[in-house]
């Protein structure tokens, strides 16, 4: 693109910060990225849920203390709130696919972290929680395949869409924490020739909050012989130890 036609074009429609809306250059000002908390230690070790730091506690959280799960480890980048979770819902709801690039970096710092606890030379195919044909036709692309292929550009992993969605759901956003698990109960299955015998799976989406399904990919994936899952996410909600009293009835229904 030329100065002039660029020049004209920003005149018209002036570049603005995705997550704040100030007039800036980049998808996401330098001012919001300073305010994205990042998901720390100490943490559950099977699903990644924040610990109290002053608390006394078991490695695993109560939920997961018991439970057979699919995968081996699950972590998340960063918390659902504030600048970031404005971002993903312009990228994931207003099309904005330019906040691919900035999202999928904060995933990437993540995994380069110690407090990440994957480590992505181990990993051997990227795996991005798919949509239904009908909800990609509707939405035009897969926010969790970008974000795979950002992810993949900077491990140098290939991405593969080893799951189908085989039934339409309803989205997780309008029900409740115990109705979730249900909604998407059987609603994936492996790809037929998608090679996933004997392969550790990267399996990645956008949030993580009952993880119900993260669960149901994970079981598709162990059903069809995959050595190991490993679970990354963009983001998850507050712990509820970290939410106001009066405001915990609406924690965890970021989707």
């Amino acid at each position: 693109m030329n100065i002039l036609l660029r020049g004209v074009l920003d005149l018209l429609y002036p570049p603005r910060c995705e997550a704040c809306g100030r007039l800036r250059r980049e998808p996401v000002c330098e001012e919001c990225k300073a305010q994205v908390e990042m998901v720390e230690p100490p943490l559950c070790r099977l699903c990644g849920e924040p610990f109290d730091p002053h608390a006394q506690g078991a490695p695993m959280c109560e939920r997961c203390r018991g439970r057979r799960l699919p995968f081996s480890i699950a972590r998340s980048a960063a918390f659902y709130r504030g600048p970031l979770a404005g971002a993903i819902r312009r990228f994931k709801y207003d099309g904005q696919i330019v906040l691919a690039r900035p999202l999928g970096s904060i995933m990437v710092e993540a995994l380069n972290t110690a407090a990440g606890g994957i480590d992505p030379s181990t990993v051997e195919v990227i795996c991005p929680v798919p949509l239904h044909s009908s909800r990609q036709r509707e939405r035009g692309f897969n926010q969790s395949q970008l974000l795979a292929e950002e992810i993949s550009r900077a491990i140098g992993k290939p991405v593969s869409a080893l799951l189908e969605r085989v039934r339409p759901t309803a989205p997780q956003v309008d029900l409740p924490a115990r109705a979730r698990a249900e909604n998407v109960r059987r609603a994936f299955a492996a790809k037929q020739g998608a090679g996933i015998a004997g392969r550790t799976v990267l399996l990645l989406d956008d949030l993580f909050t009952t993880g119900a399904t993260l669960t149901e990919c994970g079981r598709a994936l162990k059903t069809a012989g995959a050595a190991d899952v490993r679970v990354l996410t963009l983001a998850r909600p507050l712990p509820r130890w970290r939410v106001p009293v009066e405001n915990q009835q609406f924690a965890g229904t970021t989707r």
